[in-house]
């Protein structure tokens, strides 16, 4: 990846337009929602709006959407541990476009079920391959400089938790941070936090 890509990219997984990014919030736990139920989330914080929406397909095995500030998509999580009370392990699949290009990933998600409040933490591995981007005088259309198609991969380490007013709403805060996983490729310091509001019926 050269110099320019580099920067171009630093600047973009901080958040800005122009290049693309997976999902950069979670607010989701390793217990699916249960056969034929749906949960619905929306929430905001420093990666920018969030709305989740997932759907029971079995026990197990839960499909849903995802849209925020610079992506959207589909996922599939199945959980291999899935407990109403203690522990619970899951891994997910998605993919999806963002700004500047596509997407996608996988998750391991744990969490622990004690009373009220459901803890959890996430490790997300992101693939992406951002479309060329030309840039242009805006007096001219002179080409200024280009960035041809790039792919690099990046982590998200992810800690959250929810608190459940009732079966059916619930309440979430999570922080997350990126790590560069493709040499070259630059992330912004610091953590990325949210909070979020969920109905589950």
């Amino acid at each position: 990846m050269g110099k320019l890509s580099s920067l171009f990219c630093t600047v973009a997984v901080a958040a800005a337009p122009g290049c693309a990014v997976g999902p950069l919030v979670n607010h989701e736990t390793a217990k699916t929602v249960g056969r034929s139920h749906h949960e619905l989330v929306g929430g905001y914080g420093a990666a920018g709006y969030v709305v989740k929406w997932n759907y029971g397909l079995t026990e197990n095995l839960d499909l849903g959407l995802h849209w925020e500030s610079l992506s959207i998509g589909v996922r599939a999580k199945y959980a291999f541990v899935n407990n109403e009370k203690g522990w619970s392990l899951a891994a997910g699949l998605g993919t999806g476009v963002s700004a500047g290009g596509s997407h996608y990933y996988g998750d391991l998600i744990g969490s622990h079920m004690v009373g009220s409040w459901e803890p959890y933490g996430a490790l997300r591995l992101v693939h992406v391959k951002n479309a060329p981007l030309k840039f242009k005088d805006k007096d001219t259309g002179e080409v200024k400089f280009s960035v041809s198609s790039i792919e690099y991969d990046y982590g998200q380490f992810i800690l959250g938790v929810r608190y459940w007013f009732s079966p059916h709403w619930l309440f979430s805060l999570e922080a997350s941070s990126l790590f560069a996983i493709s040499s070259g490729l630059k992330v912004g310091n610091g953590a990325l936090l949210g909070g979020s509001f969920g109905y589950r019926f």
